[in-house]
């Protein structure tokens, strides 16, 4: 093999180093970033935890209610028919 060969093939396995690595080195900076955004995003739901725990309960407590007034109603009406 030759000098310049050498020269040459030790040009590519540089270039493809620094390939790899800027890759590396982007995808990195990449996952940090969403990371950053992630805790962000974790931060702003738990501030609206309470919020969605108190119309989750009022939800139920509706349905509740509903169900309720849906059985006396059927109820009454089953005691009107068999009059």
């Amino acid at each position: 093999m030759d000098n310049s060969d050498g020269r040459v093939l030790l040009l590519i396995v540089i270039a493809m180093v620094l390939f790899v690595v800027g890759r590396r080195f982007q995808r990195a900076l990449d996952i940090w970033r969403g990371w950053g955004k992630a805790v962000k995003d974790a931060a702003a739901a738990a501030g609206r935890v309470p919020d969605a725990k108190s119309a989750a309960w009022a939800a139920l407590w509706s349905m509740a209610v509903v169900g309720g007034v849906t059985i006396v109603l059927i109820a009454l009406a089953v005691n009107g028919i068999r009059s």
